[in-house]
């Protein structure tokens, strides 16, 4: 497991200042409720559940499916806020029976929906696993919440804006399942992240890791730009949108110009040195599938407006009426069920106009779909075929002195014959 970066090492990595976005009074708000967090293992999970800890929750309920990570966040929780009850929750967010019984349990005042599958490259290559997290995930959460009647917050991503990923794409319908909801659920939002400074998986975390390591820094391409922001000020801006929520709207941090993934390279390799650790050079590999050159804050004419935060911008995203997320939903639960990637993407790409997806998240799709085709014409039952029975009389045998009365004899004066197939029955037509 790597060690943390320290605030200087965040600092220069980004180029700007990191600040702390929570007043006393936004952790004065949390106090006192009860607070559930799904993926509270994950790095921005994690990093919320230590924040909401250290405001005096009346309950902090922990939401996870990785048993380890699971583990790994209660002790840390119990050292640092030995005084806050916890209630670790073993449990998969798509199972809905499951995260409604816990939901009606603890019945939350507040929930902060963090639980995703978030590389982009994994997602293209799960395209059906991405949708069932991201976006039936999500609904099974968000009806749980609506049912107890707790807020709820939605943690998503910039690559939802004009999404070239699977990933992007399913974290915008989750967004529009969301919003969709605002007539049913208390005061519903959206909260936009940048990539998260050495989050798990990250580029930064696997940069380090190689440097370590003394392996070569494997760069997509060093003019590619991003998003970045810490892990402090995500947990930070989730719970500073709850507190200026009206209802319906989609947050962002001010994260600055984006960084030149070159850039965030040489001074990572320039921290590296000041530590004593080898040289190693960079070797450049391109784009992935469902990578963009540049990222987005917004799209599609959504127009950004500041809050009371200087640092805290708020969108009024077009809300889809839930009888339209309702029908998608609909679709997606059969295509998924069947694990028919193909019929994921065609949903994805109806529902989200300006996705625009990868070349291989199609490929895979369409071998997906032959695949479903060819197993369904092998596994089709064979017709019924009847025969009919004609029962022909023999002429008697003669008696033998050997022959008993109740031999055989008079039953073999029936014999039965098989004549060609009669037609099949009208149902089986």
């Amino acid at each position: 497991m790597m060690d943390m970066l320290t605030h200087a090492e965040e600092e220069r990595l980004l180029g700007r200042q990191v600040e702390s976005l929570l007043s006393d009074d936004d952790r004065a708000a949390f106090a006192g409720q009860v607070c559930l967090i799904t993926g509270a293992g994950g790095t921005v999970g994690s990093e919320l559940a230590r924040q909401i800890a250290a405001c005096q929750p009346k309950q902090l309920v922990l939401v996870e499916q990785s048993e380890l990570a699971l583990f790994r966040i209660e002790q840390v929780l119990s050292a640092a806020s030995p005084t806050v009850a916890l209630e670790p929750v073993l449990c998969d967010v798509t199972r809905a029976s499951s995260i409604a019984r816990v939901m009606r349990r603890v019945r939350p005042d507040i929930v902060f929906h963090a639980a995703a599958y978030k590389h982009v490259t994994m997602a293209e290559r799960a395209i059906c696993a991405a949708a069932r997290v991201n976006i039936l995930g999500t609904s099974a959460v968000l009806a749980a919440s609506r049912e107890v009647g707790a807020r709820f917050v939605l943690i998503s991503t910039d690559k939802a804006a004009a999404p070239h990923s699977v990933m992007g794409a399913t974290k915008r319908l989750a967004e529009q399942v969301v919003l969709g909801s605002y007539a049913e659920v208390r005061r519903p939002i959206v909260v936009r992240f940048g990539n998260v400074l050495a989050s798990s998986g990250s580029f930064v975390e696997v940069m380090r890791e190689r440097i370590r390591h003394g392996q070569p820094i494997l760069l997509t391409d060093p003019n590619a730009t991003r998003f970045f922001m810490t892990v402090s000020e995500a947990a930070s801006l989730v719970m500073k949108a709850a507190t200026l929520a009206g209802g319906g709207e989609t947050f962002w941090l001010d994260m600055g110009p984006q960084v030149r993934v070159g850039d965030l390279a040489d001074r990572m390799l320039a921290i590296a040195r000041d530590q004593g650790l080898p040289e190693v050079h960079v070797e450049v590999v391109g784009l992935r599938p469902g990578e963009k050159m540049a990222e987005e804050l917004t799209s599609q004419g959504i127009r950004l407006e500041k809050t009371a935060h200087d640092r805290v911008w708020v969108a009024h995203q077009a809300r889809t009426r839930s009888t339209g997320s309702e029908a998608w939903l609909r679709t997606l639960r059969r295509a998924v069920a069947r694990d028919d990637a193909y019929g994921v993407m065609t949903a994805l790409t109806l529902a989200i106009p300006d996705f625009v997806p990868s070349e291989q998240a199609w490929t895979l799709a369409r071998e997906v779909k032959t695949q479903i085709i060819g197993t369904a014409r092998a596994s089709r039952p064979r017709p019924l075929v009847r025969h009919h029975a004609v029962v022909v009389n023999r002429p008697a045998t003669p008696r033998s002195a050997s022959t008993s009365p109740s031999s055989a004899a008079d039953s073999s004066r029936l014999r039965v014959v098989r004549t060609a197939p009669a037609r099949r029955a009208s149902w089986l037509r």
